[in-house]
């Protein structure tokens, strides 16, 4: 009889989509405000939001970080852990890969530091614009984001990293 690991359980998928779920709804209440107000464009809305999506993308790395934990007990190598993740054709990279890196820009794109390499690589493998001069409509996190969902629904990354999630449980 194969015994179980305590952690093997997802008790951490419950809280990401309710995370999620509310991200979603607040990217929904943004697309009503552009059919009902007559001045607020396509503009408006992206740089309202870009930070509700770089906010999913933290949820997102904060849920791959805590799997690689609750499956080896320690953050190390946690890199290696992300190319289990499908692999973006003509990339190079994996789709958690470039969660990681969305995330990562996000938090950091107003910092007087540049991004770290690792971070700078994989948006510069996805050609993922991330100076701080970038136009909204080149955004990283916006563009980023195409990679996953044509309608920008965040619910079909949490399939990404659920199924990412359980890959790891198959790793030595």
């Amino acid at each position: 009889m194969t015994k179980t690991h305590w952690n093997r359980h997802d008790f951490r998928l419950e809280s990401l989509t309710l995370t999620i779920d509310g991200l979603e709804k607040s990217i929904i209440e943004l697309e009503k405000k552009s059919k009902e107000i007559n001045w607020y464009d396509g503009l408006w809305f992206l740089e309202e939001v870009e930070p509700i999506i770089g906010l999913s993308f933290i949820a997102f790395q904060n849920y791959i970080n805590s799997s690689i934990y609750d499956r080896f007990e320690t953050l190390e190598k946690q890199y290696e852990k992300y190319k289990l993740g499908n692999l973006i054709k003509e990339t190079g990279r994996t789709d958690i890969e470039l969660i990681i890196a969305i995330a990562n820009y996000f938090k950091h794109r107003d910092d007087h530091r540049d991004l770290l390499k690792g971070t700078r690589d994989i948006l510069t493998a996805f050609n993922l614009h991330f100076d701080k001069e970038t136009d909204i409509t080149n955004s990283a996190i916006i563009k980023g984001m195409d990679y996953f969902s044509e309608k920008w629904e965040l619910t079909d990354v949490i399939k990404v990293v659920k199924d990412w999630r359980e890959k790891l449980w198959k790793e030595e």
